[in-house]
């Protein structure tokens, strides 16, 4: 059994839940831009994909134009409604504040944007318990890319790191990084697609993890 020295998380549905904020922010901007609203879940389904694709599957429209006025109006509702609006999982601030005592280096690799992330985490009261996060602004190249992660690694200076995800976007990253991985089936990912990768757990509750 590895002796992991850094746990990597993902944020949403992995340490987090912002569905409202994300599902009222994507709606606001679809109808700012006069296009067909999508479904609640066809939104939450493209929770842990960049804003930009998220756009384009949503809508079919890949234009550079479109992307960047949706991002502009998703973030203008986004920034009002997000940070207040978005809550721990279960027992994930429970699991952070364990793993930091046992002297574990914590970070967050995800796809959304890092100061955001940072803002929630103060909201929280919780920011003492992440050592370093990364968003969609520190990267060229977003998950399942593995540029995130290895900057990750590197911040840290970690040897034996483990990334938690809820996502096969997570898994395909923590693949091609080639880093041990934890699966969690609290997002939209099934366990029967996450096992498809390889993996050392998928947990049905992240408390388990303390347990891996």
């Amino acid at each position: 059994m590895k002796n992991y020295d850094a746990y990597i998380f993902d944020f949403d549905y992995t340490l987090a839940d912002a569905t409202e904020p994300v599902v009222q922010s994507f709606l606001y901007a679809l109808e700012k831009m006069n296009l067909q609203k999508s479904s609640r879940q066809d939104i939450i389904n493209t929770i842990g994909i960049p804003i930009g694709e998220s756009y384009t599957i949503l809508t079919g429209d890949d234009s550079e134009e479109g992307i960047e006025l949706f991002k502009k109006y998703q973030k203008e509702k986004s920034d009002e409604i997000t940070v207040p609006n978005t809550v721990f999982i279960g027992d994930a601030k429970e699991v952070l504040q364990i793993l930091k005592n046992r002297g574990k280096k914590i970070g967050i690799v995800s796809s959304r944007w890092g100061q955001r992330i940072n803002d929630i985490f103060e909201n929280l009261n919780s920011r003492e318990l992440i050592d370093f996060i990364i968003g969609t602004e520190h990267v060229e190249n977003y998950k399942p890319n593995p540029e995130g992660l290895f900057k990750m690694i590197d911040m840290m200076d970690a040897k034996n790191p483990l990334y938690i995800g809820d996502s096969y976007i997570d898994a395909q990253a923590a693949q091609n990084a080639k880093i041990d991985f934890v699966g969690v089936t609290t997002g939209t990912t099934s366990r029967e697609k996450l096992e498809s990768y390889p993996h050392i757990a998928v947990l049905d509750d992240l408390k388990e993890l303390l347990n891996v």
